[in-house]
């Protein structure tokens, strides 16, 4: 604060230090062109006057520059805070969004998230196969095992299924040991391989129970195209579905396409 006064006085010093050299420079030289004599009061009120007027108002017109200079650096570290403060809500937004829409432990998208992709994909009549991936026997490995195990079982189960796909394929997680795949732009011939890989990728997991015991992770997968059930999204699910307990009924760690209701039976 007492510098800041200090530069005010210093620069209003200066003005009037100039306002009164001008104002000498002015009189003198009207004085002699007109050829009137002066007096040494003229010469003193040529001085006093600038210095009695001019250095207040130089004074106040500085000191409401530096008013005006910290009112715009306090606006403009307003205006930064509020700008950093709206990178961090939409941080926050982001996180919260990507929250509600993702399974927090296998990290895919959730059965919202991936059933909302599927209704969008059936929407625009895209040529699409769907993929329903279940666990085989995960309730065993939960009850011998325990939960903690189980969930790390599930972990791998998703890193080796969304390796076994395109980036642009979707992969959510849609119940407690089952996983959707909507493989983008391939027919049933060609998603039938993907799942085939898939199973075999699963099947090759290092994955070792607790004490050394080894309980190799397999997957049963059901597969049904969107173009094959236009009418309605849920049709499609049913058949993924169907076809999924029909290799569970064939022995697990298989995959099956094209079932009926009679072969489910």
């Amino acid at each position: 604060m007492r510098g800041r006064a200090t530069s005010i006085i210093a620069r209003a010093s200066v003005v009037t230090v100039v306002a009164v050299a001008a104002t000498y420079a002015v009189f003198l030289a009207a004085r002699g062109f007109l050829g009137v004599p002066y007096t040494r009061l003229d010469l003193v009120e040529c001085g006093l006057i600038p210095v009695v007027v001019g250095f207040p108002i130089a004074s106040y017109v500085f000191l409401q520059l530096e008013r005006l200079r910290a009112a715009r650096d306090a606006l403009s570290a307003l205006n930064a805070e509020m700008q950093s403060a709206h990178r961090q809500l939409k941080v926050a937004h982001e996180l919260m969004a990507y929250a509600a829409s993702h399974d927090k432990m296998t990290g895919l998208p959730n059965r919202e998230r991936f059933l909302d992709r599927l209704e969008d994909a059936h929407r625009n009549s895209e040529g699409d196969v769907l993929l329903i991936v279940d666990a085989d026997h995960f309730k065993q490995i939960n009850d011998r095992l325990g939960h903690l195990k189980g969930d790390d079982a599930l972990v791998e189960i998703a890193r080796a299924i969304r390796r076994s796909v395109r980036e642009k394929d979707v992969v959510g997680r849609i119940g407690g040991e089952e996983f959707g795949v909507l493989l983008k732009d391939v027919d049933l011939a060609q998603a039938a391989e993907t799942a085939e890989r898939m199973r075999r990728a699963v099947e090759q997991i290092p994955w070792c129970a607790p004490n050394g015991l080894s309980r190799a992770l397999t997957v049963s997968i059901g597969g049904a195209a969107l173009r094959d059930h236009p009418a309605k999204v849920s049709d499609v699910l049913s058949r993924a579905d169907r076809c999924l307990y029909a290799a569970k009924h064939s022995g697990r760690n298989c995959i099956a396409f094209k079932c009926s209701i009679g072969e489910v039976a």
